[in-house]
């Protein structure tokens, strides 16, 4: 039977304002009832004429039913009309009367699920209790739970062995039965290819399960999105097939469409910092039998522009253990910095069993320019290691998430480097939703240790402020700087951000926040740099739109600055 909400209330008021024959409720302020009888109306006819015993009767029989959804079996509903011909108002006064509680609430579970952990947890919360008001809405909601358990955890035989609700209107009381044979849980069995496809190996390589383990569809979606996540199949899809079960273990067939030999996308963002920004990747995922692959990505704006070529070559599985070669080159041109970068890199990548993603590598960097008054090149072999793991759910507007990204690097003369440098550094950043209710929170931390800052190339110094760090100030403008006020860059950084959201519209957030940090020589003589506002977040069909007003607190000779950024959050 149907439920509604009392949050649906406000709705369908609106709605009624716009029709020619509107209801309004009177004689109960019980907002879940209203609602539900708002609901049901919605679904009759209009008449060309409300004020008719006929239809009178309809609306009162189909108030009455959406009050027997929510166990007011013995409600009496009185209805009249008023108003002219085009625009009539229906008024419906209702005395809702006992509602119908629960005497007797009968549960019981038989076959292998009795033994489970996730049923066992739905049981010792279960919805419905004796002495609670019936609700059908949360007896239908409650068998389905039943069912959709298992459906993920691989009770393909169960059913319900008796689910009712036997109503004693006169004693307004109730008797549930749902009584639930799970049957036999399924276990997963062995994949099997119905065509021949060369990525074989690697789709066995990024299996998260074995044979025989308890099917769960959860594992299996998950072994889905990172066989999509490799970037070798136009489509992938992999269908369990209990009809050819043997010995309750359910055999996986692999269906593949590999992607076409290259594949070629573009696309654009803009953010106050650097302003608009567009992106053109190239791509060939599959070179050879060992299935390495190539991919080619050029950003461009005005202040920045950078080139880098990959080649992957997978090791254990192409995702999560794979070893990389790269190639790059960036020219910066943006406040006192203006310089060229050319890097080759030599990466090894291994998903550990927390998930977090190590890497070792070793890079050459090589960096010329003016940073401020000072013309510099270096020319570093950096050995490094960095660990880093991001989640999310949303999809490509995140509710919830986190990133950790933390990495150490060195450079020494003795190593064919022109100087000796070590450097630090590590960001985390959290996004959580409660109840429509978001809060983002974010730091990053780091250090340079080396004879002198303008030893350092530019690149690796500390920069801070701007869209992603502190709001209110100039992109990077806060850092140590030199007599003639020309920036330097900082051996430390530390920066911490908070902002709260809150739903003011369908996809939209109002949001305030703070941010405080500084990039500096020494903590202790520096002042932090703070600033605080407010903006608006969109969840569009792209992505998220932020929008912010912020205000320098440390500074007050600068005024308030707009930050605008379209792209992922994390």
């Amino acid at each position: 039977m149907k439920k509604i909400y009392p949050f649906y209330l406000l709705s369908c008021l609106s709605f009624n304002l716009y029709a020619d024959i509107s209801y309004e409720v009177e004689g109960t302020e019980n907002e879940q009832a209203i609602a539900n009888i708002n609901v049901f109306l919605q679904s009759l006819s209009e008449p060309d004429d409300a004020d008719n015993q006929s239809f009178i009767n309809e609306v009162i029989v189909t108030s009455q039913q959406s009050l027997i959804a929510l166990g007011y079996y013995q409600s009496e509903i009185y209805g009249t009309v008023s108003g002219e011909i085009d625009d009539q108002v229906v008024t419906l006064d209702v005395n809702l009367g006992p509602q119908t509680t629960l005497k007797t609430v009968d549960v019981q579970l038989t076959g292998d699920a009795v033994n489970d952990r996730n049923y066992k947890r739905f049981l010792d919360n279960f919805p419905m209790q004796e002495g609670d008001p019936l609700d059908h809405g949360v007896y239908e909601s409650t068998k389905s739970q039943f069912k959709s358990l298992a459906q993920r955890y691989g009770y393909f035989d169960s059913k319900f062995l008796k689910s009712s609700v036997e109503v004693q209107q006169k004693q307004n009381t109730a008797s549930v039965y749902l009584w639930f044979d799970s049957g036999v849980r399924y276990n997963f069995g062995q994949l099997i290819f119905d065509e021949q496809t060369p990525a074989e190996k690697f789709i066995r390589s990024l299996k998260n399960f074995e044979e025989n383990e308890p099917f769960d569809t959860s594992v299996l979606n998950e072994f889905n999105q990172d066989l999509n996540q490799t970037g070798y199949f136009k489509s992938i899809t992999i269908l369990p097939n209990i009809d050819e079960q043997v010995d309750n273990n359910i055999p996986l067939h692999v269906y593949t469409f590999m992607r076409p030999e290259d594949s070629f996308n573009a696309g654009f963002g803009y953010s106050t910092d650097e302003g608009l920004r567009g992106k053109f990747r190239w791509s060939r995922p599959w070179i050879n039998q060992y299935g390495h692959s190539i991919e080619a990505n050029i950003t461009g704006s005005v202040p920045k522009q950078e080139a880098t070529l990959t080649y992957k070559i997978p090791l254990e599985d192409p995702l999560y253990n794979y070893f990389s070669i790269q190639a790059g080159y960036k020219m910066l041109d943006q406040n006192d910095t203006d310089t060229k970068q050319y890097v080759v890199g030599f990466n090894k990548h291994k998903r550990l069993d927390n998930d977090w993603l190590r890497t070792l590598y070793i890079r050459y960097d090589n960096e010329s320019g003016v940073q401020g008054q000072q013309t510099f090149s270096t020319a570093l072999i950096l050995p490094g290691i960095s660990f880093s793991r991001t989640r999310s759910r949303g999809g490509i507007n995140i509710d919830w998430g986190d990133k950790q990204l933390f990495y150490f690097e060195f450079a020494e003369d003795s190593m064919l480097s022109t100087d000796d440098v070590i450097k630090v550094y590590g960001q985390t950043k959290w996004i959580r939703t409660y109840s429509g209710h978001q809060f983002v929170v974010s730091a990053e931390a780091g250090g340079i240790f080396a004879d002198s800052i303008y030893n350092v190339p530019s690149s690796m110094r500390f920069f801070t402020g701007g869209d992603q760090s502190i709001r209110g100030f100039g992109f990077e403008e806060i850092a140590p700087r030199d007599s003639q006020d020309y920036l330097v860059g900082g051996k430390y950084l530390a920066t911490a951000s908070f902002e709260y959201r809150f739903p003011i519209a369908e996809s939209w957030k109002f949001a305030v926040f703070s941010d405080a940090g500084t990039a500096t020589d020494k903590f202790n003589s520096d002042e932090l740099s703070m600033s605080a506002g407010a903006g608006v977040v969109w969840a569009s069909p792209v992505g998220p739109i932020r929008f912010y007003v912020a205000k320098p607190l440390t500074d007050t000779d600068d005024a308030y600055k707009i930050h605008f950024m379209i792209g992922p959050e994390l």
